[in-house]
């Protein structure tokens, strides 16, 4: 199909201010000859994952110089730094320019199929301007850029500024900051490590405690829930190395370590308990730096780095779009907290008596590369990381290409021995991709035992005629998905003509307030989820929370709005009975029917999670720290 002009809109402005072929950057509406971009990308999603995981492959094996890049990273001990980069983590909310990327193969193609004898760009975004006019030029395409005016600068803050400043500020800055807000994890005890056949290492984030029962001095985390009691059954004696992260629930160090002080007065119940940020030293500090400026000098001189950012195969390169990543991941903060990660874990690795097992949580995050790497030195056993949550589809932290997992070259990407995965749904998604199906366990849901307990479809409360449909509205981890999820709401509420109450559980990361929604009204809740989903109809969530999950396998209809700027990451992209809504109208029509219908979810999938209040699955993997 050839076209004359292929407008690419990324306006506030209307596409239909626009005439001809329009493409939105961002949103999913279309509407006659406006087409969306994000809509094109979820349509072909398979093929479009697929090759920016190659180009992510090809790109650390290019040869820069007379060496490949992952090459040019390794330190003295052969572990390569690359796999710790950003590049490699594939984090879409600490690298934005992902989602940019995937839009950029999308649009060759696009523009491959219709044939434009000319692409215009509608925007002020400097950065889609240099790639796109580089694709147009490279495909022998007119190109015009109708440059829009700058955004409103942002209201003065201490983040705008720090963000504006060069990455060696930034990451000097980050350094400091550490160190200051770490620092008092110094005086922890960690000599007290347990030892023997029966001890079991497990490294996690210290969040999501259950404190009603800090008081009594134990220890529940709902990331391990019953594996606590499993432990306990089996006689294993916990060594818990944690990752300290201020939230509401623990916003300092001296809360944090008041906590685990009480665990560690009955540690033979509740095990021994010590915080990664206690190994700190002047001799780490020393270590990071001097690796620092090792980075600098390795990104400096490495000439002819661009070619590398134009992905085989196609005509457009990503060097504008990812550069900012780069010189995070070599010379900024990030760079920062990966050597910290690095010193750090190999100084408490070091200290750990040899262990037999280990489990980490698994997100794919880069601090992962830096455990596996000491776990590996410093000689210990099996090592196992557990999928706590969902396996969603866009969340590429999970996936590699195939030739990046199964490589036996030099300086291959550090994995652990197992992974173990909680659902069939997280089993097909990584062999799909080609995770060799051997190192895959088949464990329990351990953060969703409790649906368990549930039959699905007996939550549902009974509707009489004339009653207010009852809405529980799920935050999203983000500030920003939650903020769209909710305005979004307001929109269509006005327009909605039955009855509806509406109750929002704010994720603990972003704190929602009633009286900001005067339009609604809401009402605020925060008890858990499994405490209140029999009170609801329906819930509406974001695309990015796993908690929608639960209301589902607990037979509640379930809405997901996706986000307008962002691709699908809802866990429950393409299941049945699973409403998806980008718009007002769609949101409000999702809802009247909603009041007028009941679902029956065991049809599409009766055992989302692998669940078994016994966990077999669990005891038979952690079989061989017990002595029989």
């Amino acid at each position: 199909m050839t076209v004359q002009t292929l407008i690419i809109c990324d306006s506030d402005v209307g596409p239909s201010e626009y005439w001809g072929c329009v493409y939105r950057w961002s949103g999913y509406e279309e509407k006659g000859s406006i087409y969306s971009l994000l809509r094109y990308v979820e349509s072909h999603g398979d093929r479009l994952r697929r090759k920016y995981l190659e180009w992510i492959h090809d790109l650390g094996e290019s040869v820069v110089g007379d060496k490949r890049i992952v090459d040019h990273l390794v330190f003295e001990d052969g572990f390569s730094y690359w796999w710790m980069t950003l590049f490699v983590e594939q984090n879409p909310w600490k690298s934005p320019s992902i989602i940019d990327a995937i839009r950029f193969f999308a649009l060759e193609e696009i523009i491959i199929q219709r044939r434009p004898d000319k692409v215009r760009l509608v925007s002020a975004n400097r950065i889609l301007h240099e790639v796109l006019s580089g694709l147009c030029q490279n495909m022998d395409i007119g190109y015009e850029w109708e440059q829009l005016p700058d955004r409103p600068l942002q209201r003065l803050s201490f983040r705008v500024v720090y963000h504006a400043l060069p990455q060696f500020m930034q990451a000097s800055i980050s350094l400091i900051h550490h160190l200051f807000a770490r620092w008092p994890f110094r005086q922890v005890n960690k000599s007290d490590w347990f030892a023997g056949e029966r001890s079991l290492f497990i490294c996690a984030f210290f969040f999501h405690i259950d404190h009603k029962v800090v008081e009594e001095g134990r220890f529940r985390s709902r990331y391990w829930e019953d594996l606590h009691g499993l432990m306990e059954r089996l006689n294993l004696s916990g060594n818990w190395l944690q990752l300290y992260y201020p939230h509401n629930a623990v916003p300092t160090p001296k809360v944090a370590m008041s906590f685990v002080q009480r665990f560690n007065q009955q540690k033979q119940k509740e095990g021994i308990h010590v915080f990664l940020d206690a190994y700190l030293s002047w001799r780490i500090i020393g270590s990071v730096i001097r690796r620092w400026f090792k980075l600098m000098f390795i990104s400096w001189h490495m000439g002819g780095l661009k070619c590398a950012f134009r992905p085989r195969g196609t005509q457009f390169s990503l060097w504008p779009l990812m550069k900012r990543d780069w010189l995070g991941s070599m010379r900024g903060a990030t760079a920062i907290n990966n050597l910290l990660w690095l010193e750090l874990f190999d100084a408490a690795l070091e200290d750990l008596p040899h262990q037999k097992q280990g489990l980490y949580l698994c997100e794919n995050q880069s601090w992962e590369r830096a455990l596996i790497r000491a776990w590996r030195k410093h000689g210990h056993g099996q090592l196992i990381a557990v999928a706590h949550s969902t396996v969603r589809f866009w969340d590429l932290r999970y996936f590699h290409d195939p030739r990046t997992v199964q490589a036996r070259n030099h300086c291959p990407i550090p994995e652990p021995d197992l992974v173990a995965l909680n659902s069939e749904a997280a089993v097909n998604a990584y062999l799909e991709m080609g995770y060799p199906r051997e190192r895959i366990f088949e464990c329990e849901a351990l953060r969703y035992g409790y649906l368990n307990n549930l039959k699905v479809g007996c939550l549902s409360r009974t509707r009489k005629d004339g009653d207010r449909l009852k809405v529980l509205v799920l935050g999203d981890f983000t500030p920003s998905g939650t903020l769209s999820l909710l305005s979004l709401l307001e929109e269509a509420a006005i327009h909605i003509s039955i009855s509806v109450e509406y109750t929002i559980k704010p994720h603990p990361n972003y704190i929602v307030r009633a009286e900001d929604y005067v339009a609604l009204p809401l009402k605020v809740v925060t008890s858990p989820l499994f405490d209140i989903l029999k009170d609801y109809d329906v819930v509406l969530s974001g695309n990015l929370t796993s908690a929608s999950v639960e209301a589902y396998c607990a037979g509640l209809r379930v809405i997901v709005a996706i986000d307008a700027a962002e691709l699908n990451y809802s866990p429950l992209r393409g299941r049945k009975n699973v409403k998806f809504v980008c718009t007002p109208d769609e949101l409000v029509d999702a809802l009247e029917s909603s009041s007028q219908s009941t679902i029956n979810n065991s049809s599409d999938d009766d055992n989302f999670f692998f669940l078994d209040a016994g966990l077999p699955r669990w005891q038979r993997l952690l079989s061989s720290v017990v002595v029989n």
